[in-house]
């Protein structure tokens, strides 16, 4: 089996070296997948149950007649029961929150659900015809004293089932409530974000994995004491107990008791446990799960399952959208093969009869938007219930894939279609194809012309918002927000140099938006936070760098810029700024959050903050460009934030929209302009995009954005419509750079080398000047303008883009606005 298996990889692997690339085309595909923004492919095995938003997890009832299911995810939590043998949803009970904790009673008769936010453990009840029901709450905060750092995640009843045990989060300790009384009875201290609580079956300790120490923790039961603790990979996850006779040699004897199994989400690792009988503990084998001997962080291990027999372990690989078996019923384990699943797999459940049902946080394929905006129908604002249009939070929804006992040759051809969903390829290590001649080297660390490497991060526009009446390239008239008068030169720059009109985002939100800008990734924390804080349960946003658990498996673009002695500057990323702005010229921060970054800030270059202009920012970076260009050396490597496109809405006394999004027109312009007229520019390439598209409107896709890649190598008034994507930018500038991809999404992702030409054109940019002011602000009554004040502009984005991007359109539009485009190939 296993040499079949290799036989394919290497199959596909000369196929795809061999062949020249088709014309990509996104959306439904002929073998009956789905293509991605991404570049991966969608085909999940057996059958598919639709669910509500990311299903996190599932405990199967004691007698095996339903499954229990929590949905974690942006629309409002709820328990869900599906009948174990016809696969259909019997009952559902909302809950105020729920994340991660699922448990049942030995009676099968009470469920217990972490409360996240709500700082609590919810109890439903469970009839023996499967009707659920909410019963108690056991509030472990009083709501008075909480704050966002009071999170409930993962619950487990002791094995008698007169305890349970609940993880807070954020405040590294195991919380114990008695369910008689209702009420915490003891607090334990454990590793930084415990994320997954495991009973030893005698009842007497517990295990505890760390999502933050990247270690397993083992605690006596009685009094939370620390019996031991095992430093294993990074970003320990799900865990699971095999005890189960080990086959051996004849007389070999096995010098532990039992295995746990421990996946860490940022490596492609489950590490395997040994515990002895006096409960000792001692790592005795890993189990790679990548799908090629040479393929980098991504597949992010992190739930897991095993058969009846406990012969099969089933792992959940997150952002491979499949799940690796593996045989352990033997001293040494075996990767047997993959399952294909739907996108972004977050839990298992198999059953006895064989069956193995996968949970699919974004479901099979993404999905339209009847109920978007209607012109005949005004949505509700959110203070007054459900909004009409259908944001992608909500609307991407969650799927079961139930999929049926297999055999060796199944698993094969399940394999092949995992190995076939990806791009990546271990030969894409070694070379691309860039072309003869082509300022984009083929391999990192082959020469290039280019030197210097500029990276423009802004903040949440569409195509269509800003190029739908460009006049060449696929827009969209009807749906331009921000034309030229007010993007003139966002507008000159695409008629210049190369247009892109066939660019996505692979994020979201900008919550995994600056992580996938940045690292290739948005891991496993983020995924499973970010709708929880932008659902305004926990009104919280830690993703920049402000949380130890946020922090991507191979670190940041900067991070191996620097290892590779690159020389780097820092604009705004990772920046606490200064209560109040400074004046210009002065120091505008107090802090940086990324040891890497704190030595090449410009410390008087504000972060994200929508009253500070972008024009001021782009003059902080002119000053440094003036230095570098009397002392005749620029760093090779630089990334600048430049956000005020993300606007303040129409809340009274902010800068008004149009006139936040010409600011940051002109700094952009500026910037460029002055690039184009220094001693580098020959040498230099500008890449410009945005970190998500804020759900606005656009007739493609709502991912689909406006980039740039703005060099004398680019320009020329081409259009360029190659499939491209966050993670093609991040490839294209590393190529040059000489960096190794992070990820397996940007070393498998296209390289952006057909907007570049071999004959460099040196013309300098002149900067178009606003064409309207940059000081026009909210008059203190309007419309929208009560909407927009309770929106928290302080971070990119403590906002809900839907909301944000209806009150845009009405100010802006005066009239309903369309409904955003949901595309096969959304993300």
């Amino acid at each position: 089996m296993k040499i079949l298996f290799v036989v394919v990889l290497l199959a596909l692997a000369a196929l795809v070296v061999s062949q020249p690339s088709p014309l990509e085309r996104v959306g439904a595909q002929r073998d009956g997948s789905v293509l991605l923004p991404t570049g991966w492919r969608v085909r999940p095995a057996g059958r598919q149950i639709p669910l509500d938003t990311f299903p996190m997890a599932s405990v199967l009832s004691p007698d095996g007649k339903h499954l229990v299911v929590l949905h974690g995810g942006y629309n409002p939590p709820s328990v869900a029961v599906l009948d174990a043998r016809t696969e259909k949803e019997i009952s559902r009970a909302p809950a105020a929150d729920g994340w991660l904790g699922l448990a049942i009673s030995p009676n099968g008769r009470v469920v217990y659900a972490g409360g996240g936010s709500r700082a609590s453990v919810f109890e439903f009840t469970l009839s023996p015809e499967g009707q659920i029901a909410a019963a108690r709450t056991f509030v472990c905060v009083p709501e008075g004293e909480r704050t966002h750092r009071n999170f409930i995640g993962d619950v487990a009843l002791t094995p008698d089932g007169r305890l349970i045990y609940a993880a807070d989060l954020f405040q590294d300790q195991v919380l114990v409530i008695n369910p008689s009384s209702g009420r915490v009875i003891d607090k334990f201290k454990t590793g930084r974000r415990p994320y997954r609580i495991l009973f030893h079956p005698d009842g007497k300790s517990y295990f505890v994995t760390s999502w933050v120490d990247g270690a397993l923790y083992h605690h006596q039961t009685d009094n939370g004491a620390e019996l031991s603790r095992l430093r294993l990979g990074p970003h320990p996850t799900d865990m699971v107990w095999r005890d189960k006779k080990t086959i051996v040699e004849e007389g070999e004897e096995m010098p532990w008791k039992a295995r746990l199994f421990v996946t860490a989400a940022n490596t492609n690792k489950v590490y395997v446990v040994g515990v002895t009988e006096a409960k000792e503990l001692r790592q005795v084998e890993t189990i790679n799960v990548a799908m090629t001997p040479r393929q980098p962080l991504g597949m992010t291990p992190s739930a897991l399952a095993l058969n009846e027999d406990q012969t099969r372990l089933f792992v959940v690989c997150s952002d491979a959208n499949a799940v690796a078996v593996a045989d352990v019923s033997g001293k040494a384990s075996r990767v047997l093969g993959f399952l294909p699943t739907g996108w972004y797999p977050i839990a298992a459940r198999s059953l006895p009869d064989g069956r193995l049902f996968v949970f699919n946080g974004r479901g099979p394929r993404s999905f339209p938007n009847p109920r978007g905006p209607n012109p005949s129908v005004r949505p509700s604002p959110v203070h007054l219930g459900p909004q009409a249009v259908q944001y992608v939070g909500r609307l991407q929804r969650g799927s079961a894939s139930v999929i049926d006992a297999f055999d060796e040759e199944q698993l094969s051809r399940y394999s092949r279609t995992v190995v076939e969903n990806s791009p990546y390829r271990d030969a894409l290590l070694d070379h691309v194809e860039t072309g003869a001649g082509n300022p984009v080297p083929s391999r990192p660390g082959a020469p290039s012309p280019i030197q210097h490497v500029l990276y423009i991060v802004k903040e949440n526009r569409t195509y269509d918002q800003i190029f739908g009446a460009l006049g060449k390239g696929n827009g969209d008239p009807s749906l331009v927000l921000f034309g030229e008068e007010v993007t003139p030169n966002h507008h000159k720059l695409a008629r210049d140099f190369v247009l892109l009109d066939n660019f996505y985002v692979n994020a979201d939100v900008s919550a995994d938006g600056h992580n996938w800008s940045s690292a290739a990734i948005a891991n496993a924390y983020v995924q499973r936070m970010w709708p929880n804080s932008y659902a305004s349960r926990r009104r919280h946003y830690d993703y920049e760098g402000q949380e130890p658990a946020a922090t991507p498996p191979a670190g940041y673009i900067w991070t191996n810029a620097a290892a590779a002695g690159v020389s780097l500057r820092n604009y705004g990323y990772f920046v606490d700024n200064s209560k109040q702005a400074a004046a210009t010229g002065e120091s505008q921060i107090t802090s940086v959050r990324d040891a890497v970054l704190a030595r090449v800030t410009n410390q008087k270059f504000r972060g994200f903050d929508l009253d500070y202009p972008d024009v001021d920012r782009a003059r902080m970076f002119l000053q440094d460009l003036a230095e570098w260009e009397r002392g005749g050396d620029m760093p090779r490597f630089l990334i600048l934030r430049l956000g005020n496109d993300h606007t303040s809405g129409t809340t009274a006394g902010r800068i008004a929209p149009r006139s936040a999004v010409a600011d940051n027109d002109y700094a952009l312009g500026q910037i460029v302009d002055a690039c184009s007229r220094s001693r580098f520019w020959s040498r230099m390439a500008i890449f410009v995009l945005e970190d998500d598209a804020q759900n606005g409107p656009d007739h493609v896709d709502s991912h689909r954005a406006p980039a740039f890649v703005l060099s004398p190598y680019t320009r020329g008034g081409r259009i360029d419509s190659s499939m491209y994507n966050t993670t093609s930018m991040l490839r294209t500038m590393e190529l040059i750079l000489g960096l190794q991809p992070m990820t397996h999404f940007d070393a498998g992702a296209r390289p952006m080398s057909a907007a570049f030409s071999t004959t460099p054109n040196p013309a300098p940019y002149t900067v178009e000047k606003p064409r309207i002011s940059l000081e026009d602000r909210n008059p203190a009554a309007s419309p929208t303008q009560a909407r927009s004040a309770r929106l928290d502009f302080s971070e990119a984005d403590k906002i809900d883009d839907d909301e944000l991007n209806d009150i845009l359109w009405r100010a802006i539009r005066k009239d309903d606005p369309p409904p955003p485009v949901r595309s096969y190939f959304s993300r």
